[in-house]
């Protein structure tokens, strides 16, 4: 081979070989969904999982509530329908998600929807990425500075990250439903950014229907943004006669999802059957209040105070970019006008969240969808150079950051795993004592130490429903007793070593999630 040739060959492989750029990028995003993936993995099957996996009796009170006897696993499309009819009926109207639940629990394995739901995540991030520039983004427009924006940020600000992203019941009803949601908004951050013109109309409208009857709270921001757009594009002479389509497609979702007969019947059964609601003030989760207090001045100042201004501090991170566009002296009027508008949604969702009886943290999970997309635009409009040119404190605090970033994400997976080995060895337990007339198991806790450097980006207390209940009777157990052939199931009123003092236990409660860590690792790669 000549020079000539040999100067061809290289001009060839420099074509197939992705420039630097976007092979940093690959890897940020790759290294993410492998990670993600890994964290899937090691979750099992929890708290809503069990009672979901049965046909909905709406007649005793949902699947639920106290009272249900019998049980039916979901099998069949049969089944799913007469289970998602009884359920809009007697529960609720978010029957897109619930039917997604429903059919991913058909299978008893939950490999399928951990490798679905990788693929949901990234294509969430790859959406937030397209809104934000307004135009479909591939992995080539996002550069490496936007990919670690996407992930880091994705992972650390989406509030209660396992109740909305991991937690198949929760997944599907906050994750998959945003995806819908995002996916709507879309088309019209393009034309707001004039790079789209024509939109199948019947498209559209599905799209709107499915993101209005997704979820309360996202459905209302996707709608919003949809609404805002529109009239800016009627101010600018751009609308196009698919944006009603949309809407009016989002409307009709939203009425459906709302106005599903369930809804009622659902608060009525919460307030005097079930005890998803505190019996007393000494008794409240985050998020929930007894009925006698609801709407009172103390329901909106812990509203305030647990969950509006929780979410404003867990979403700081993502508005730096964001201050830091605004901080500039020349700013383009049509970008910040787009920031703005995201950022109005961002707001809206825990602001509108401070009127519902119930305000669990994952509730506010949409507003996410729009600051991540705020925050990519932002970041396209500012002049931040390599880490190479920094100054010593910048890269001093960025390495702080990605230090204590990977000292959280090691220990939620240690909690997870640990959590996962200790259901296993219940479940283990309630398969081989199926004949007992009554089956007790030592009750399930957190590592104090890894669960305090998790956060919640690990299974938390409020979350944590393996087989947990000392009462046979209460429709978690009982559905979980159902799912594996059990008569009546409880926990033992035992202390947990965890809980326990002393050097000893201390040294237990270090080393002993690890080693949970390394076994549920050999399971997954064995299987």
């Amino acid at each position: 081979m000549n020079r000539t040739q040999k100067r061809k060959l290289i001009k060839t492989i420099a074509k197939v070989i992705p420039g630097k750029k976007l092979a940093a990028s690959a890897v940020i995003l790759g290294a993410f969904g492998a990670v993600m993936y890994y964290k899937n993995r090691l979750i099992p099957k929890y708290a809503d999982d069990y009672p979901y996996s049965f046909v909905w009796e709406g007649d005793k009170n949902g699947n639920l509530s106290f009272g249900k006897k019998d049980h039916k696993r979901v099998k069949t499309l049969k089944d799913l329908f007469r289970s998602q009819w009884s359920h809009y009926l007697t529960w609720d109207g978010r029957t897109i998600a619930e039917s997604l639940v429903q059919t991913f629990l058909m299978c008893d394995d939950k490999k399928p929807f951990d490798r679905a739901n990788t693929a949901v995540m990234l294509a969430q991030l790859g959406i937030c990425a397209s809104i934000g520039s307004g135009s479909i983004t591939g992995l080539k427009d996002i550069s490496p500075k936007k990919a670690l924006l996407l992930t880091a940020g994705f992972y650390a600000c989406a509030p209660h990250l396992i109740a909305t992203c991991f937690w198949l019941t929760g997944s599907m009803n906050y994750l998959w439903m945003g995806l819908l949601q995002s996916l709507f908004v879309l088309p019209y951050s393009m034309n707001y950014h004039g790079n789209l013109e024509h939109m199948p109309r019947p498209l559209i409208l599905l799209m709107g229907l499915f993101a209005g009857w997704s979820t309360e709270t996202g459905a209302g921001a996707a709608l919003m943004l949809s609404l805002m757009s529109a009239f800016h594009a009627k101010v600018k002479g751009r609308y196009r006669s698919w944006m009603t389509w949309g809407i009016a497609g989002a409307l009709a979702g939203l009425a459906l999802l709302l106005m599903a007969p369930g809804n009622r019947k659902k608060f009525r059964i919460e307030q005097e059957e079930s005890d998803t609601l505190p019996a007393s003030l000494d008794e409240m989760l985050p998020g929930y209040v007894p009925v006698d207090y609801l709407y009172t001045p103390l329901m909106f100042k812990l509203w305030f105070k647990d969950g509006f201004m929780a979410t404003i501090l867990r979403e700081l991170p993502l508005q730096i970019p964001v201050a830091a566009y605004f901080l500039q002296k020349n700013r383009d009027p049509h970008t910040t006008v787009f920031i703005l508008g995201l950022e109005a949604a961002v707001l809206a969702v825990p602001t509108v969240m401070m009127l519902s009886p119930e305000y669990p943290r994952r509730a506010t999970y949409p507003s996410i969808l729009y600051l991540l997309p705020a925050a990519a635009c932002a970041l396209d409009h500012l002049e931040i150079g390599e880490i190479s040119s920094w100054s010593t404190p910048a890269k001093a605090v960025f390495a702080l950051g990605a230090a204590a970033l990977g000292i959280n994400l090691l220990s939620g997976l240690i909690v997870d795993a640990d959590l996962s080995c200790q259901i296993e060895d219940q479940v283990e337990i309630i398969k081989n004592n199926r004949e007992k007339e009554l089956i007790c198991v030592d009750d399930v806790a957190l590592a104090p130490l890894y669960t305090a450097l998790s956060s919640d980006r690990s299974i938390t207390y409020d979350v944590c429903m393996g087989i947990c209940f000392d009462n046979a009777d209460d429709p978690y157990n009982m559905a979980a007793a159902a799912y594996y052939g059990a008569k009546k199931i409880c926990c033992k009123a035992t202390e947990h070593p965890y809980e326990k003092k002393g050097f000893r236990n201390l040294l237990y409660q270090i080393v002993t999630p690890v080693k949970s860590l390394i076994r549920r690792t050999k399971e997954i790669w064995e299987n």
